[in-house]
């Protein structure tokens, strides 16, 4: 086995033996990943170091012309990123394999081998940096609709996203998956804590604990308690604001798509529970699919009132860039909560100082299936990449390397399974704009 590969069983070895000494069983961090998670923040802090990654897939591209900004100025279909500026590095670029069906190569799946190279990057990350945490990765989704195309891969199978907030709460936090033929919505209202599963353990850490992680325990239970009450009004359309408003849906088009929840309500409790579980050290790698290709949800407060699908294609494109701008709204949602937000692996910094959020897309332009001009953007505080930026140029593979290169992981990127990790889907041709 090569070095690399070494580095990572090494890394493993001395997380158990620190766990052990600390008192906490490695059987108590798998089944309990609340307390895995905060011993993996708990390492993190004693190493000063954390690498974390959150990929947002925003379908269809963006009509050519309303999505990049000009300098500071934002675009129509970039509205949404207003007062995050000074964090997001906007791209042009060429979309590799442009076009419907092709979610997966959004995150570097340009082969189809059931081992390493056919994985996604989000795969191959969490292979380095997800050793240690109770979940390698955790995908998300919104309305995704159609398992079969998710834009994960692993080994040549599909990494299924879980569409429902309550499900995925629970599988975070109490590291159980529902019941068969178990409705999760019927799951919340039974209101079983995940808080009250493992009391007992989480007592007897605070007694292991020094004041410090006592106080990192006792902040992420507060936050749990907060979104399991956010969660227990979830499976409801919202009932303040347009949406109980007749006079925003004149024309009477549905909003939902099939699914109780207004789109923009669920992407918000989503990017709740990404932030959460890697505040709580659950895992460092996390994925958020915004519908799938075929783009069959609907938007609420925009004058198009058809569903997404219907933007790219029997509207103007201003119309498909209030869409686009829509579902902006909830990846600069998510990235203003990791500005506010303390980051307990590191005290003094916040969430977005160590942490990557990358969006990615399928297509240039959604209106007729183009490569050119693809919307990708990289938002963080790492010094390792560059702050606030607007740039054309390159494709979308040489972004997600840069990626790998900013977090530190080049070292592990190749094209060798024996000696690499990361699957090096650009050649090594980094989108080296996006780097200070």
């Amino acid at each position: 086995m090569h070095e690399m590969n070494k580095t990572v069983d090494r890394d493993r070895r001395k997380f158990l033996e620190f766990i052990g000494k600390a008192g906490v069983t490695a059987t108590v961090c798998r089944t309990v990943p609340l307390i895995g998670g905060l011993m993996a923040t708990r390492r993190a802090q004693a190493q000063s170091a954390v690498k974390r990654v959150v990929f947002v897939y925003a379908s269809n591209g963006a009509p050519n012309g309303l999505w990049l900004p000009s300098g500071t100025e934002l675009n129509v279909a970039t509205q949404a990123y207003e007062g995050l500026q000074s964090v997001c590095n906007f791209r042009e670029v060429d979309v590799v394999g442009s076009g419907h069906g092709t979610a997966r190569k959004a995150l570097g799946e340009v082969r189809y081998d059931q081992d390493w190279t056919g994985d996604t990057i989000d795969q191959n990350i969490a292979s380095v940096v997800g050793t240690t945490t109770p979940f390698a990765s955790y995908a998300l989704g919104v309305q995704t609709e159609n398992p079969q195309e998710v834009i994960g891969r692993k080994s040549g199978d599909s990494v299924p996203c879980q569409d429902s907030p309550s499900a995925a709460f629970s599988q975070l936090f109490s590291g159980a998956s529902p019941s068969a033929g178990v409705n999760p919505e019927v799951a919340r209202n039974r209101k079983l804590s995940i808080l009250d599963l493992h009391r007992n353990e989480i007592a007897g850490m605070k007694n292991e604990l020094g004041s410090l992680e006592r106080e990192t325990l006792e902040k992420h239970e507060a936050a749990i308690q907060e979104i399991e009450s956010r969660l227990s009004g979830s499976s409801a359309p919202s009932n303040d604001g347009a949406c109980a408003s007749p006079s925003w849906n004149a024309n009477g088009y549905p909003t939902n798509g099939g699914i109780e929840v207004p789109f923009a309500h669920t992407t918000e409790l989503q990017a709740d529970l990404i932030v959460l579980a890697l505040q709580c050290g659950i895992t460092n790698v996390m994925t958020l699919q915004l519908g799938y290709h075929q783009a069959t949800w609907y938007a609420h407060n925009t004058q198009h009132k058809a569903d997404y699908h219907g933007s790219c294609h029997a509207a103007p494109p201003v119309a498909m860039a209030e869409m686009v701008n829509y579902m902006n709204q909830g990846i600069a949602y998510l990235i203003r909560r990791l500005l506010e937000e303390d980051d307990p692996a590191l005290p003094g910094t916040k969430m977005l100082d160590n942490t990557v959020v990358v969006q990615v897309t399928d297509m240039g332009n959604g209106q007729d299936h183009s490569s050119g001009n693809g919307p990708n953007m990289v938002a963080t505080r790492m010094p390792s990449f560059k702050q606030g930026t607007v740039g054309t140029g390159g494709n979308n593979l040489a972004v997600l390397e840069a990626v790998v290169e900013g977090l530190g992981l080049g070292a592990f990127k190749g094209r060798d399974p024996a000696i690499h990790k990361i699957w090096a889907c650009n050649n090594g041709v980094v989108n080296t704009g996006l780097l200070a």
